[in-house]
């Protein structure tokens, strides 16, 4: 793959970023390029505020894939109203394992263009009725 490793946000309903990652962690090791937001005590304005901020301190050279948990929720509505300013934004919601163990083991081979459909087809994958 050409270009910088993506970073990863987690933008999540409570601490399930943070549990997402310590879980990815245990399956293929500690992640760098990875930081986790919760909504938690944040308004809708508060919280695109912070995603912003939080864009705003990582390298602008670096692309960053936005991964929120439910779309109509308030970290996908917030994640929406977050323009991309000079870099690659990319976003996706409905954040699961299968998606995330996607992206930490892929991130380096493949284009975010090639990774972003895996990404959306392993997590779609990883729901099964039963």
């Amino acid at each position: 793959m050409s270009g910088t490793r993506p970073i990863a946000l987690l933008v999540t309903h409570g601490t399930l970023g943070e549990e997402l990652i310590r879980t990815v962690a245990s399956i293929l090791g500690h992640q760098t390029e990875v930081e986790t937001l919760s909504n938690t005590g944040l308004s809708a304005d508060g919280l695109a505020e912070a995603i912003e901020q939080r864009l705003a301190g990582l390298p602008e050279s670096a692309p960053v894939v936005l991964f929120t948990d439910l779309a109509a929720g308030s970290c996908g509505i917030a994640s929406r109203r977050v323009g991309r300013g000079g870099r690659a934004l990319r976003k996706i919601t409905g954040v699961n394992l299968p998606m995330l163990l996607e992206f930490f083991h892929y991130r380096d081979t493949l284009s975010l263009d090639e990774l972003l459909p895996r990404m959306e087809a392993k997590g779609k994958a990883g729901i099964v009725l039963l």
